[in-house]
């Protein structure tokens, strides 16, 4: 019980550590979100979407980040258990955010799954408080 207590807990202080959040420090606005932080958010955010798309995932998404603030991209890469290819990204708008309370929530980002190069899902908000 401990270890996911710690594993649950560990997220939500390293992202306060490395930027503002809602519910975390004064406010949340004028800082920008780091890429391992965007990469591993994306990640486990955008298992759920496929899923919730008809499509699981096999494994974990792979991600890379590039550029920052407005001009962040994240693009995911993976397989389906059913074997397709997954691939996901993400443009981050003029408000991106990323909340881990109770699950991770990625949102204010232009987001579009696709499975074989054939769009699953289109959504500004992954994740479980979407």
């Amino acid at each position: 019980m401990r270890k996911k207590t710690v594993r649950a807990a560990l997220p939500a202080v390293l992202l306060c550590g490395t930027f503002l959040l809602s519910g975390c420090g004064d406010g949340g606005t004028g800082e920008e979100i780091s890429g391992t932080l965007a990469r591993n958010s994306a990640a486990e955010a955008g298992e759920l979407a496929f899923d919730q798309a008809g499509h699981e995932i096999d494994g974990d998404l792979t991600c890379v980040d590039e550029g920052t603030g407005e001009n962040l991209r994240v693009t995911c890469e993976g397989t389906t258990v059913d074997g397709g290819e997954a691939r996901m990204t993400a443009d981050a708008g003029s408000d991106p955010r990323i909340e881990t309370e109770g699950g991770v929530t990625f949102e204010g980002f232009t987001i579009v799954g696709t499975v074989d190069g054939e769009q699953v899902f289109q959504e500004d908000c992954i994740g479980v408080g979407c």
